[in-house]
């Protein structure tokens, strides 16, 4: 398909833009669902981070 755009000169189209999606929930990353286990495992390990790092 590229080569048939080169060959006519048609202007080159932006890629789209890719959106990261959890494999558990099928929500984009930045808007988890509240139920979503990945979702809490990440949240349990940052809290876990954050008091190792204050302590």
């Amino acid at each position: 398909m590229s080569f048939l755009k080169k060959l006519l000169g048609r202007a080159p189209v932006d890629p789209p833009i890719r959106v990261r999606v959890c494999i558990e929930c099928g929500m984009p990353v930045e808007k988890h669902a509240a139920w979503c286990a990945i979702f809490r495992t990440q949240q349990e390990m940052d809290q876990k981070r954050n008091a190792s790092g204050s302590s």
